[in-house]
């Protein structure tokens, strides 16, 4: 009696029961290869066309460290200034010289830089020559009286003699 009630396009080939669901999805699919079939072609799923970009791996830089040798052999130098900027211990510290974390090396005392060179163990070493106590005499007294016994000059004591009547620079009253 159940077979009966059921209408010939609701029963299967087999004489099973077909189900609404499954009934729903096959109109569905067929419906779809109606449309194909209209069309004349074959059905196209189209996918997106956005090319992937490649990364870049450049373009990127840091800044620089400004390291190197700061006050050269010869070059008057006062406590705490900075004689080299390095990485790792190119140079080392020698008498009246510091060394920081970084391994910058810095002067201890007042004085003359010199650069020695130990071939025993194959190092360079900075030291710091203390000059003797000069009291208040300034570079361009000493510049003077070394002009005055007639010694040479240096480019550095022309240049004070030249300009001794502007005084020290930063200590310039203006009236």
């Amino acid at each position: 009696a159940e077979r009966g009630s059921l209408s010939a396009s609701e029963r299967r080939a087999d004489g099973r029961r077909q189900t609404r669901e499954t009934k729903s999805v096959s109109m569905a699919s067929t419906s779809m290869m109606m449309r194909c079939a209209r069309s004349r072609q074959p059905l196209r799923i189209e996918c997106a066309h956005k090319k992937g970009s490649g990364s870049t791996k450049n373009g990127r830089d840091s800044n620089s460290k400004r390291l190197g040798v700061k006050v050269y052999g010869g070059q008057h130098v006062t406590p705490g200034g900075i004689i080299v900027r390095q990485r790792g211990t190119k140079f080392y510290p020698g008498d009246n010289v510091g060394m920081g974390n970084d391994y910058t090396l810095y002067a201890k005392c007042e004085g003359v830089v010199a650069f020695e060179y130990k071939a025993k163990r194959n190092r360079q070493y900075v030291v710091v020559k203390e000059l003797p106590e000069t009291g208040d005499v300034t570079p361009t007294a000493l510049a003077q009286a070394a002009a005055s016994k007639g010694e040479t000059l240096t480019r550095k004591q022309k240049n004070l003699i030249k300009y001794a009547e502007l005084g020290r620079p930063g200590s310039r009253t203006y009236e």
